[in-house]
């Protein structure tokens, strides 16, 4: 008896359930993204850079500029500044991608998703099949958790907005 009332506890209340349409959700502003994007660049950064220094890892923070880098190294501090600014718009152009594949979406893991669509990316570029077992490992959790960074901001935002909003009215 009490497990029923339970579950029609809510319209007893007069409540209206919520509906969970992907048209009412209003998209990710773009400070968020920026914001998200500063952090993340930041904190992974970082973590890309330690990975390097400790040999996890053949790919610097500068790998990520191999393309704009002629005449420099990618260890050297133009490399690594130039590599932290593409990390920057990678990071920008992956959490708004995020944000309209998978923003609608309530589920914690989709970023671990995401992450393992980035590293398969990321793998064609850097030749994936090359890499020895202790580089795909590093490089396998250094992507699943910067996709799950931005994944669960982006997810945990969005509920956030949706949770004021709904307070508002």
């Amino acid at each position: 008896m009490v497990a029923g009332k339970a579950a029609r506890g809510h319209k007893e209340l007069g409540g209206k359930p919520k509906e969970r349409s992907a048209e009412g959700r209003k998209p990710t502003s773009a400070a968020k993204i920026v914001e998200l994007a500063f952090w993340g660049t930041i904190l992974w950064g970082i973590v890309r850079v330690l990975a390097h220094f400790l040999n996890l890892t053949p790919y610097g923070l500068g790998a990520f500029a191999r393309p704009l880098l002629t005449g420099y190294e990618e260890d050297s501090l133009t490399g690594v500044a130039l590599g932290a600014i593409v990390l920057f718009v990678e990071t920008v152009l992956a959490s708004f991608l995020f944000s309209l594949l998978f923003g609608h979406m309530r589920v914690w893991w989709s970023g671990l998703l995401y992450g393992a669509i980035l590293l398969a990316m990321a793998g064609f570029f850097f030749r994936i099949g090359n890499w020895e077992m202790g580089t795909l490992s590093t490089e396998g959790a250094w992507y699943l958790s910067y996709g799950l960074f931005i994944g669960m901001t982006l997810v945990l935002e969005q509920s956030h907005e949706e949770q004021w909003d709904g307070a508002k009215h």
